[in-house]
Parts: C-alpha cells; sequence; structure tokens
C-alpha cells in the first residue's frame, strides 16, 4: 500500500472513530440531562405532594383547635356552677362531633403525613394528634375553664412548633412566630402610623370641621 494510501485510510478511520466517539459522547450526554430533567421533575412532585399533605394536616388540626374552644366556652369559668341543661347538651353534642372527626378525619391525615415526612416531624404530627386530644379532658369531666385554657395554648404552641418544622422540610429556612396570647397592639405594627396620628392628621385637612369629643377623647387616650 502506498504512503498516500495508506494515509488515506488512517484519516478516514480517525474520522469515523471521531463520528462514533461523538456519536456516544453526545448520547451519553442526552441520557445524563434526561436522568437529571426526571430527577428534578420528581423532586418537584415530591416536593408538592408534601407540601400537601403537610398543609391538609395544619389546616384540620388547627380547625379542631378552634373547634374544642367553642365547646369548651360553655365550661364553667371557675368550676363553682355546674354547666345549665342547655350548656351541658351544647358539649356533649360538641364533644362527639369533635372525637368523631378527630378518628375519621385527623388520622387519615397524620397517617399521610407519616408516609412523606421526617422521622422529626412524624413524631410532632403524632403529638399534635395526641394533644387535640388531652385537652379535651376538661371539657369531658365538665371542668372548670381555668383550668382548660392553659392546655389548648399549650397545644397551639405545639402546632407551631409543627409548622415550623414542615417549613423547614420544604425548604422554608424562616421560622414563624405566633406568640399567644398577642399583645394588645396586634395585628398592628410598632413602627407604622397609630390611630391616634391618623386622627391628628384630620386637623391639618384644610376647612375640616372641628374634631368631636369622640376623636378628641380617643387623642387624649393615646397621650
Amino acid at each position: 500500500m502506498s504512503p498516500e494510501l495508506l494515509i488515506a485510510v488512517v484519516a478516514g478511520c480517525i474520522g469515523v472513530l471521531g463520528t462514533i466517539v461523538g456519536g456516544v459522547t453526545s448520547a451519553l450526554l442526552g441520557r445524563s440531562a434526561e436522568r437529571r430533567r426526571l430527577a428534578a421533575e420528581d423532586q418537584r412532585r415530591w416536593l408538592n405532594d408534601r407540601r400537601q399533605v403537610y398543609a391538609e394536616f395544619l389546616v384540620l388540626s388547627q380547625s379542631m383547635l378552634r373547634e374544642v374552644d367553642r365547646v369548651a366556652v360553655f365550661l364553667p369559668y371557675q368550676g363553682h356552677d355546674e354547666a345549665s341543661a342547655d350548656d351541658e347538651s351544647l358539649i356533649a353534642e360538641g364533644l362527639t362531633e369533635y372525637f368523631s372527626r378527630w378518628d375519621d378525619q385527623l388520622q387519615p391525615r397524620l397517617s399521610d403525613v407519616q408516609l412523606v415526612a421526617s422521622a422529626h416531624v412524624a413524631d410532632l404530627a403524632e403529638r399534635v394528634s395526641g394533644a387535640l386530644m388531652a385537652i379535651t379532658s376538661v371539657v369531658e369531666r365538665r371542668g372548670a375553664f381555668v383550668d382548660y385554657y392553659p392546655g389548648w395554648f399549650r397545644a397551639q404552641d405545639l402546632w407551631g412548633v409543627l409548622r415550623n418544622s414542615m417549613r423547614s422540610e420544604l425548604g422554608l429556612k424562616d421560622g414563624v412566630e405566633s406568640e399567644l396570647p398577642r399583645s394588645g397592639e396586634w395585628p398592628w405594627l410598632p413602627d407604622r402610623p397609630s390611630e391616634a396620628e391618623y386622627i391628628r392628621r384630620q386637623t391639618e385637612i384644610p376647612g375640616r370641621p372641628p374634631l368631636t369629643k369622640s376623636e378628641r377623647d380617643r387623642l387624649t387616650e393615646s397621650d
């Protein structure tokens, strides 16, 4: 074989080999990119599924906290008196509905959470479920409202711990603080104009009638 022909054959082989290597490399890169895309989609679906499960449990458990409180308000405040016949009927009916909801709605939601949550969040969710049942003990024995409400606030605080742990698992690193009972200034922001300030601004409006007695009294109270 002449040198010229050998060079031509080698060059051709190199070209073919380059084409093959390029094709294989492109295929491998394409498959890798596809795997990353599918993994990202799976992660998004998993995150969305987890968010929905968490939200459903939080909404339901918060609703049940309000529900048991609506029943407990019929308890005698200090326990010196017995509940009236009407109040007793409302308490009994409310507890029956509450227990049914705890069994039929909350427990399935708890199972959903335990399927997708970390061990920490799953434990907190079960604790919230248990707390929602524990705080009914005073209501069941028709105790005093003053013996009931500390447990309710503990359950609400535990719910807040669960919510922040769920937020963390969903990628939100800042916690939501909602300490109860709230201060007398809530929901207003302390660095924004007060109600009294808006009353004062009325005096700067040309032609505006003088402040009424009610407005003056509110300004005095704010000083």
